[in-house]
């Protein structure tokens, strides 16, 4: 059999590896850096660092693939405190150059918190720099101020208040020691980080002065409008919406502050915006790397999927959010500076139940949200002498090889390098700047500030920009966001608009009631020189807030003249229809997508996360001559066919539901080996027969060796050592195979697999499968008569730790919160259910014959 059909039936139905974790193994079209390879947060209990440890922690995630350490100190274990180290003490910095300098050795990136736990903070801040609370005294009118809000999962010697947020002078001396620590080191961290926002506070010294500067009238003289004592909601809601700009815009200046400390000292910044009360675009783009996060399980209709609601949190990924991020990104970051970060996998499961295949699923929502640059959520540094399960902590992925799962996670991280390889190239081939009318939100006359978090999503959600967002994704629009700021630096040339990031077709103006003037000025100014401006049922009305009003309401109205040139439209749609912008329609079939121009060539990432195959004839929204795939799960490429209908240029692809696949589309013939779609032929073999099943890896201990003629879960293997074993067993099975008359091909179907399998037949390594589908094409692999498979199913590590709780072994050792559940309750992992393990099957051969 040629290596063409093998490819066609290997990209249509497989997600699969080689069983060889490395680039260098495959052809794919760039070259794999540090950069591309996932992160991980490295939560550093106690700062209990010592040589021999760091050593063995580094050169484990080095060797599963890991690219980028991102050092957390957190609070300490329990019968260790004599091995912590205070933080920035000169043993502290004398430990993290040994980190840095190790790190260097393996190839690794490192990354650190600012801090320790979350937020900013610590010790001995002066009142006025920590984070502060206002409210209004009804008795005196005057204000009060409350300042307790302490850092989060604080290490030794990080303890304190958190910082103030809005105040530049509090974030100015924070930064003065860690700017002397670091000092004449040679070696210094890639970036620094700033968690995200879970500061309380609403208020700084400067607030008043501030205030006054920006909008010309004293805050103080409105304290009653401002906490919701005044009658005059009018009133109220425009002063609220002066305040709210005025701390959106002093937080801003804060992160810049320390965005331009990091870079003075040679370090890029990674930024969670989210939470903040912030336009978020801009304060993402004031960072180098904006980063965004999802928690909870997000479920998914791909057959074969599970999603446990006993195991599960409440999923709360929403790609208008992550879009924020990458927005701030593409719109604002020259290309070759794009990095969009991700929090991940944060409570995807209960903990030692995630699996490899739902870790796929969630990266791919965070790819095709524009997130190039993923960190795990994440490892913990553990002592080496540490009893299983070692140092953790409580909301974590446990992506470290002390969780069986890691055994074949350099699998998944090799997926992930291929994917954002491509996703880091070239620049966003997005259609439509997006404008965020963040001031009919900020003037909202409930509350105070509006704190925009990834968790309550009612401040997008109860917007028109939200509903819009939805359907231009629904309807397979290629846009990004654009803040007010953002929009000043936007050209006009050669008929296109033209970002730092790159270049898009039309401006869309979701149905707003709120603008300021120097926006409606410069959306006028644009429209004048030709571009393509769309607002949504009517132009806006009036200016937010309340300083100088009659001068700003005089200059928008001039303003909103001048936009006689812009589209009004019933609906975004209709206006894009006006404006001529097209649309993807390979979102007509449920496929999800996302688009770069790199090297003169249109990069899709394409998912399918629906519960059937996509095997059709489909049109891109771009130009195209030819069409390569390119499965980042096997590295390999195939040249797919094309034909012109109708007068319209369309290619034909296989997808099966979990798969994800590039697309590379060009104006000119691209070379590959062609793709050859495969159809099943209706003979089906399953193979049966007894089955050798050794246990080869793991622990507790090995259980014994078993012979079965029925696939079941492991856990009722004769040996009772195998209901608590976490790790790998080898299944063997000599099977008869004759060949089918018409078949090109046969696919290999696992069936049930508990999680991830290694395939190898006749000898030769075939395939390590991780995520659904769990099937992969065999047929150069076979031969008449006797076929040798053997199969090496690695299980969840959840049945180890829940015997370690019914003998009740005292293995919770950490301080501070230790461990919970998901919904943060007392953490029993004896009242866990057994976890199914190991080679459930029915496993078959399906006859695949050319289409």
């Amino acid at each position: 059999m040629t290596k063409s059909i093998l490819m066609g039936v290997l990209v249509l139905c497989c997600s699969v590896v080689s069983t060889r974790a490395s680039d260098e193994s495959t052809s794919w079209p760039f070259a794999i850096e540090v950069q591309h390879r996932p992160g991980t947060y490295w939560w550093c209990p106690g700062s209990a660092w010592d040589r021999e440890s760091i050593d063995w922690n580094l050169e484990n995630l080095k060797a599963g693939g890991i690219g980028t350490i991102h050092i957390v100190p957190i609070y300490g274990a329990k019968g260790y405190e004599s091995r912590y180290i205070p933080y920035l003490s000169e043993k502290w910095i004398e430990s993290l150059q040994y980190i840095l300098t190790k790190a260097k050795s393996l190839g690794l990136q490192v990354d650190m918190t600012t801090g320790t736990g979350w937020c900013f903070g610590g010790p001995g801040l002066a009142e006025d720099h920590r984070d502060t609370v206002a409210r209004l005294d009804e008795q005196t009118g005057e204000l009060k101020f409350t300042r307790r809000r302490m850092v989060k999962r604080a290490a030794p010697g990080g303890a304190g208040h958190m910082l103030n947020p809005y105040s530049i002078g509090a974030i100015s001396a924070y930064i003065k020691p860690f700017d002397e620590a670091l000092a004449g080191l040679p070696l210094r961290p890639r970036a620094q980080y700033h968690d995200s926002f879970e500061y309380s506070g609403n208020w700084c010294a400067d607030l008043p002065e501030e205030f006054a500067k920006r909008h010309g009238y004293d805050l103080r003289d409105h304290l009653d409008a401002l906490f919701g004592k005044s009658d005059d909601i009018e009133m109220a809601r425009r002063i609220k919406y002066d305040y709210r700009l005025t701390a959106a815009e002093l937080h801003q200046e804060f992160i810049q502050k320390w965005a331009e400390w990091a870079r003075s000292r040679g370090m890029l910044t990674r930024d969670q915006a989210h939470g903040s009360p912030a336009n978020l675009l801009d304060v993402y783009a004031t960072a180098d790397i904006p980063e965004t996060e999802m928690f909870g399980s997000p479920e998914f209709p791909i057959p074969g999927f599970r999603h446990e609601e006993q195991f599960c949190r409440e999923g709360d990924s929403d790609p208008r959010i992550c879009r924020m991020a990458s927005s701030g990104a593409h719109v604002a970051h020259e290309p070759g500076k794009q990095l969009v970060s991700s929090e991940s996998c944060t409570w995807m499961r209960e903990h030692w139940h995630g699996t490899l295949g739902q870790i796929k699923l969630e990266m791919d929502l965070f790819f095709l949200a524009g997130i190039n640059h993923v960190f795990y959520h994440g490892s913990c540094y553990s002592a080496k002498d540490a009893p299983w399960p070692g140092w953790f902590f409580y909301a974590s992925t446990k992506a470290d090889w002390r969780n069986s799962i890691w055994r074949d996670m350099p699998f998944l991280n090799e997926y992930i390098a291929r994917c954002q390889s491509v996703l880091q190239a070239g620049e966003p081939a997005n259609d439509i700047l997006l404008y965020w009318p963040i001031h009919d939100l900020w003037m909202d006359p409930a509350g105070l500030l509006k704190k925009l978090t990834v968790h309550s999503k009612g401040w997008i959600d109860t917007q028109r920009i939200g509903e819009v967002a939805n359907l231009l994704d629904k309807k397979g629009y290629a846009f990004d966001f654009i803040s007010d700021r953002m929009l000043g630096g936007i050209q006009y040339k050669n008929g296109a608009l033209v970002a730092p990031g790159g270049t898009y077709r039309a401006i869309v103006v979701p149905a707003c009631q709120f603008m300021p003037a120097a926006t409606a000025g410069r959306l006028a100014d644009l429209a004048k020189q030709g571009a393509k401006i769309v607002f949504e049922r009517d132009l806006p009305a009036d200016v937010p807030g309340y300083g100088s009003l009659a001068k700003r309401r005089a200059a928008f109205q001039r303003a909103r003249k001048r936009l006689g040139k812009a589209v009004i439209a019933n609906d975004a749609l209709a206006g894009l229809r006006e404006v001529g912008v097209s649309r993807e329609t390979l979102t007509d079939h449920g496929l999800r997508y996302i688009r770069r121009k790199v090297r003169g060539s249109h990069w899709y990432f394409i998912a399918n996360h629906t519960d059937r195959a996509v095997n059709e004839w489909l049109e891109l929204a771009v130009p195209f001559v030819s069409a390569v795939l390119h499965d980042p799960i096997t590295g390999g490429s195939a040249l797919l066919p094309t034909r012109q209908e109708d007068g319209k240029r369309q290619l034909y692809l296989d997808i099966a539901p979990g798969q994800t696949v590039f697309i590379q589309a060009r104006t000119s013939d691209l070379e590959a080996p062609p793709y050859v779609p495969m159809v099943a032929t209706g003979d089906v073999l399953t193979l049966e027969g007894k089955w050798d099943v050794e246990f080869i890896e793991g622990g507790p201990e090995l259980p014994r060796r078993f012979h079965t003629i029925s696939l079941a879960s492991w856990t009722e293997a004769p040996d009772e050592r195998a209901e608590v074993f976490a790790g790998t067993a080898r299944y063997t099975l000599t099977f008869p195979f004759s060949s089918v008359a018409d078949a090109d091909d046969y696919v290999l179907d696992l069936g049930d697999v508990r999680e991830s399998a290694r395939v190898k037949i006749n000898g030769a390594d075939v395939a390590t499968l991780y995520a659904l589908p769990l099937r992969i094409p065999v047929g150069p692999y076979l031969k008449q008569g006797a076929n040798k498979l053997e199969i090496e199913v690695t299980n969840l590590a959840a049945n180890r730790v829940r015997d370690l709780d019914m003998r009740k072994v005292n293995w919770k050792i950490m301080h501070d919160i230790n461990i919970v559940t998901p919904a943060y309750k007392r953490f029993d992992a004896a009242q866990w259910p057994l976890q199914p393990s190991g080679l459930l099957g029915p496993v078959t051969l399906r006859a695949m014959r050319r289409k």
